[in-house]
């Protein structure tokens, strides 16, 4: 089953994927999201513990949960699945016009592999100084945000028995990430303006 996530292809899909549909996602409904799968058991299932456990209604298969998608937010995600062609192109326009901007900068930018396209669900830059810059861009006027700001075995719930240093490039990076917008709202003179106060700041950060 061929699908796109955030308006990327993942090519042939195997048992279940999951597809956020959060607000800052390339197709969003505001929360939930969607489960494919091309098995017809896992599918059964899902649409069985999505509604309380019912097959029909008042008969309880087992134990579920209500997990269905509202018919308006389902509407809102039809409409953008229709033009995220448009959107997801948006992005990518935008995101190459923002790394030629910051070029000459000691600030390291999205790397896309050669023969591979890019959705640009986040535009993610990484500098030592984040933090410096996170706070100027918000000084400035300008939204930036930190995805993550802790790696995920340095969260209680997830900690077990790891500690500080046993994950050291997930530790640097999230130290390190800064995510600029490049949405295709954002316009031209937006993204110029973004990338004047970052190249400012990379000369007096120096």
């Amino acid at each position: 089953v061929g699908a796109e996530q955030n308006g990327k292809k993942t090519g042939s899909l195997a048992d279940v994927t999951a597809f956020s549909l959060y607000a800052t996602k390339n197709i969003m409904c505001g929360e939930g999201g969607i489960v494919t799968t091309d098995d017809d058991g896992v599918a059964a299932f899902a649409r069985t513990f999505r509604h309380h456990g019912q097959k029909e209604q008042y008969s309880y298969e087992f134990l579920g949960y209500n997990y269905r998608m509202t018919d308006i937010a389902a509407a809102i995600g039809l409409c953008q699945l229709q033009r995220i062609q448009q959107w997801t192109g948006q992005r990518r326009r935008n995101a190459q016009l923002m790394t030629t901007l910051l070029q000459q900068t000691n600030i390291q930018l999205p790397f896309v592999p050669k023969n591979t396209t890019h959705a640009f669900h986040q535009y993610t830059i990484r500098t030592a100084h984040r933090d410096n810059l996170h706070k100027y861009l918000h000084d400035t006027g300008i939204d930036s945000r930190i995805f993550y700001p802790q790696p995920l075995h340095r969260t209680p719930h997830l900690a077990f028995n790891y500690k500080e240093g046993d994950f050291p490039i997930a530790e640097r990076a999230s130290t390190s990430v800064l995510s600029l917008p490049i949405h295709p709202l954002v316009t031209e003179e937006q993204l110029r303006f973004i990338a004047t106060a970052i190249r400012q700041w990379n000369t007096t950060s120096r």
